[in-house]
């Protein structure tokens, strides 16, 4: 399934655990992720892991451990005080493996989505993988997201699997209580399908070549995740 969406907001949950990986993915995909698809405004939800993929140079590592990112539509405000009650309640316990606390990241856009041709073609996203990039935004930020926008996000679509890019600031809403909220001024999502070995080798030779010039306000290195997936995206009953 691929989610339509009228105004697509995330939240990050990244995370480590002790015992047994297999422990911890039966939990999240039996039991956390189904108590939280009915939530207001859920869309799915996907599971990833850091990819093996050489960073690029310029760019420094940031592992917040196992991410599982969900989709909403709309303000992500309903949906975390959904959580937090069920998180006061009862209804939803964190098992002893899940280190605490954890960090997550309400996003909200600052742009509309970026498809390639290839997006059209998807079936579903299964075999979604991700390149997370942390930069910082000025204050006045015309010029910035017109390069982002404009020109950067198309070269970068252009490389071989990009199917969709969007950019997102952290959200206004209140985080959860008991988590990190890392400090976000920009973050750039690219999406592609299956592995990311070759985008990383053509966005590298644009970069070497000058056919890719990233501006003097681009501030290096600047923080980047490569994702790979450990489940299938789960989609929310009555998703678009």
């Amino acid at each position: 399934m691929i989610p339509a969406f009228d105004d697509r907001t995330l939240f990050f949950a990244f995370s480590t655990f002790t015992g047994e990986r297999s422990a911890f993915d039966q939990w999240y995909d039996e039991e956390h992720i189904p108590q939280v698809m009915d939530t207001t405004g859920m869309v799915g939800a996907q599971r990833f892991v850091v990819a093996d993929t050489k960073p690029l140079s310029g760019t420094e590592p940031v592992d917040y451990g196992h991410a599982a990112l969900y989709e909403l539509d709309g303000s992500p405000a309903g949906f975390r005080d959904e959580v937090k009650r069920m998180l006061r309640s009862g209804d939803m316990v964190l098992p002893d493996f899940m280190v605490q606390p954890f960090t997550a990241l309400f996003l909200e856009p600052v742009s509309e989505p970026h498809h390639s041709e290839r997006f059209d073609k998807l079936e579903d996203l299964d075999d979604r993988h991700l390149w997370l990039v942390f930069s910082e935004r000025p204050a006045d930020s015309a010029e910035y997201d017109k390069w982002y926008d404009d020109e950067h996000i198309p070269q970068v679509l252009s490389a071989p699997g990009f199917v969709r890019a969007q950019r997102f600031v952290t959200s206004g809403v209140k985080p959860l209580p008991g988590v990190v909220t890392p400090e976000v001024s920009h973050l750039a999502i690219y999406e592609t399908s299956g592995d990311l070995g070759p985008m990383r080798e053509d966005v590298k030779r644009q970069l070497v070549s000058g056919d890719m010039v990233l501006p003097d306000f681009m501030k290096l290195p600047f923080g980047s995740m490569f994702l790979r997936p450990v489940s299938p995206f789960f989609p929310a009953k009555g998703a678009k």
